[in-house]
């Protein structure tokens, strides 16, 4: 099962990332309330998180088990060979254009995806790469949730326990923030509190309940719930410029709109929905996971090229960065995404 209206908002969630990253200098986004929502832009990274737990359930949700090696087979071929190439890329630019040292060691923790898991290497070789390696720690845990617990347990049954570790999360990260607790070192810990995996396995368990919710109770219940969609939309920018202090949004406090803006969204019939499925919309999401997974390469190649032709200014390099991030994304999904995950998944071990 496939919800086409959801592919399109990973593409909303992707560019609020991109505005995020390289976004911030610009004078138009000098506006305080403006720059309240850009500067908390990578709660992007949370909706994809939701979103990945939700989406997988509805995939998975009539099956009668799942097989860990070929599950594990798929997610492969779905992620790894445009995570590996934007890691040849950085390496390749970091040759062209050096920045910093990048070790060995960070190297081989990119490759086998386990940087997350080291607060000092979490941002080594490709920035974004962070949120892919959580994201390994989801697809190994999932087919034994779905297996041993999904299949066994009714909704209420899980309800309880999933939403108690939702709690237990957001509960210590604002204990831990506001009470600048540390280990060994202020950076140290932000790093560990805010990338280290097990801190976002309550958002993918959330998505996970509300899909198991999703296909229970709600599968027969479309319509047009457009006013709705709109403003849970609205919503979500009006909590990040009214933000309590002590709270932080980035370890899935905004489950509380994300997840009932998914659900809508997947029973929506209505004019959003309708447009949300052109193919174009529907392209563009596709194309996502490029956005989200080359930005950092592209826009330091964006501006190597325009140091070269002497070209400078923030506002120039955001729209060159991000037509040639729209441009590459789009060519990696024809050329490198598509035909080797569909090579990837014909291979039998």
């Amino acid at each position: 099962m496939r919800i086409e209206q959801l592919t399109f908002t990973r593409f909303v969630a992707a560019l609020a990332i991109v505005a995020y990253h390289f976004g911030r200098p610009l004078n138009i986004f000098s506006n305080p309330i403006v720059s309240k929502i850009l500067t908390q832009a990578n709660v992007g990274v949370s909706f994809f998180f939701i979103l990945s737990g939700f989406v997988m359930i509805i995939a998975y949700g009539n099956s009668k088990t799942i097989k860990f090696k070929s599950f594990l087979k798929n997610r492969f071929a779905r992620i790894y060979p445009l995570y590996l190439f934007a890691i040849f890329l950085m390496l390749a630019l970091h040759l062209l254009y050096p920045k910093e040292n990048i070790l060995a060691t960070d190297i081989i923790l990119n490759i086998i995806m386990l940087q997350a898991w080291f607060p000092d290497k979490v941002f080594t070789v490709n920035l974004t790469g962070w949120s892919l390696s959580v994201e390994l720690l989801f697809y190994v845990i999932f087919p034994f949730a779905f297996n041993y617990f999904y299949r066994k347990y009714t909704v209420k049954q899980l309800l309880f326990p999933i939403l108690i570790f939702w709690g237990i999360t957001q509960i210590f990260l604002c204990w831990a923030i506001n009470s600048h607790w540390e280990i060994n070192n202020a950076l140290f810990t932000k790093r560990f509190l805010l990338y280290f995996p097990i801190m976002h396995l309550n958002q993918f368990l959330v998505g996970n309940l509300a899909g198991l919710f999703f296909i229970q109770y709600l599968k027969n219940k479309s319509g047009n719930y457009d006013y709705a969609i709109l403003l849970i939309f609205l919503a979500i920018p009006t909590a990040l410029v009214f933000r309590p202090e002590f709270l932080n949004y980035h370890d899935g406090f905004l489950a509380l709109l994300f997840i009932p803006f998914i659900i809508i969204m997947s029973l929506n019939t209505g004019i959003i929905t309708q447009i949300f499925r052109c193919n174009f919309f529907v392209f563009l999401g596709e194309i996502s996971y490029g956005i989200y997974i080359l930005q950092i390469p592209v826009f330091l190649f964006t501006e190597f090229i325009l140091q070269k032709f002497h070209v400078s200014g923030d506002l120039k390099l955001f729209i060159c960065g991000t037509i040639a991030l729209l441009f590459f994304s789009a060519l990696s999904y024809r050329f490198i995404e598509k035909p080797l995950r569909e090579k990837i998944k014909k291979i039998n071990f």
